[in-house]
Order: C-alpha cells, then structure tokens, then sequence
C-alpha cells in the first residue's frame, strides 16, 4: 500500500487533462487542429471557353489530322484544306492540341482562346506536318 497513492495521482492527473481537453473541445476557439474550419469559398459557374482549331494551306489540298476534343478524346480526320472546327466547353481546364500532316508544301495551325491566338505555327516541305497545343486554365 505504500505505492498505492502514486496510482491515485496519474488517474487524477489524467482525468483533469481529459476534463480539460473535453473543454477545449467544446469551445468556440477556431482551431483547425480540433475540426474547425472556415467554410469553403463559393465557386461560381466556369465561364465557357471557345476553343478553335485551324489548318490552312493550298485550297482543296488533302490533309490528314488529329485533334483533342472537349473531353480530351483524340479525333483523327482527313479533310481538305482550309480546316477549321470550334469547341465550347465549361471545364476549368482543358488541353488542347492539333497536329497536321498535308501533301502541300507548306501547313500552318492555328489555336484561339476566345478569339485570341494562343499558338501559330508553320511547316514548309514537302509532306509538311505541323503542330499546336495550348494548355487552358
């Protein structure tokens, strides 16, 4: 019995820091470590973005594409030139991309934003095959 007031003194310590922390627990006190937290900011809705895609070269001249779509899905085509398509979508953000192969001896791709170009570019040769992507945010 001579140590038996030494248990008394770790469970009286231990119930008044589980006292104490049940306190802080239930306090008003903004702590995130407790399960406080602000409430998330509000998103409006993305605003919608038009994303076109152009290839130009000789009028009539085949050309043989590819291009992501609005889900990120590639479309593979074969058209004649001057090509050009338009997608509108509401993601927050989207990657773009077109590549271009012709038999002409010059191809250019051009992507716009919004009506703004993003990415220009131009291949002379021939079987000229060119390039463009954009990330969009």
């Amino acid at each position: 019995m001579k140590s038996a007031w030494i248990y008394g003194v770790v469970f009286l310590v231990l119930g008044l820091t589980a006292i104490f922390i049940a306190r802080l627990r239930l306090s008003e006190i903004p702590d995130l470590a407790i399960g406080h937290s602000s409430a998330p900011p509000v998103l409006g809705r993305p605003i919608e973005k038009v994303v076109d895609y152009e290839i130009d070269g000789p009028s009539g001249t085949p050309v043989r594409l590819s291009y992501l779509d609005e889900q990120g899905n590639v479309k593979d085509i074969s058209a004649d030139l001057p090509w050009r398509t338009s997608l509108r979508t509401h993601r927050l953000t989207l990657s773009t991309g077109v590549v271009a192969q012709s038999d002409a001896d010059q191809v250019s791709c051009r992507i716009l934003i919004d009506g703004k170009p993003r990415d220009a570019q131009v291949a002379n040769g021939r079987f000229a095959a060119v390039n463009c992507s954009v990330p969009v945010s």
